[in-house]
């Protein structure tokens, strides 16, 4: 695949990033409000928004930044085995192969998920710093925001489960500014043009 193609790929991942996130968020408060069929929509809308990463992240690559090149591979291929990581585990929580206690710390499957999302969120947040000079400084601090967001989200969870202060404190850059950092990743992708030395 052509590099302006990966790139055009990256930008509809970001939109539906965005597009999922947006969902979760008003299934997530549909399910609290005692509609309990959108608590599985909101697990399938956080699988897809995951899953979306994967190819956002290897957009940064294509693009390039300040990341030599083996550290840059590095780090895709350790942020893309975290996506895989952790949408596994969500899809066996979805259709119940394994079960998470919500409201304890974080253990087996659940905790698995909280240490991928440690390490998307490092992803997020270095990508974001060492990127070129093609991502816009407001989404270059959107993106490391959000990616300290989730590593925020994830220790709350390790700590004391969804109810744990962290939680919601992380929970806020994860459910809401990462969505929306996405989006308008999105817009940028689509008129960026790799450079043929990007990745280099």
């Amino acid at each position: 695949m052509q590099e302006a193609e990966l790139v055009r790929v990256a930008s509809r991942a970001a939109y539906l990033i965005a597009a999922a996130g947006a969902f979760a968020l008003v299934s997530i408060g549909l399910f609290f409000a005692g509609i309990g069929a959108f608590g599985t929509l909101n697990d399938l809308s956080l699988l897809v928004m995951t899953l979306a990463l994967a190819p956002v992240m290897l957009g940064f690559y294509t693009l390039g930044g300040r990341t030599p090149l083996r550290p840059a591979q590095l780090a895709l291929a350790s942020g893309t085995a975290a996506v895989i990581l952790w949408s596994v585990l969500q899809a066996m929580m979805i259709v119940g192969v394994v079960t998470f206690d919500y409201e304890h710390a974080a253990t087996g499957a659940f905790a698995g998920e909280a240490i991928a999302l440690v390490a998307m969120g490092s992803w997020l947040g270095g990508a974001s710093l060492l990127a070129g000079a093609w991502l816009s400084p407001p989404l270059r601090w959107t993106g490391a925001t959000a990616g300290l967001a989730f590593i925020v989200f994830a220790g709350g969870l390790l700590l004391g489960g969804v109810n744990h202060p962290l939680t919601y404190v992380g929970g806020i850059g994860y459910q809401i500014v990462f969505p929306a950092w996405a989006f308008f990743l999105g817009r940028l992708f689509a008129g960026v043009s790799p450079s043929p030395l990007a990745t280099s």
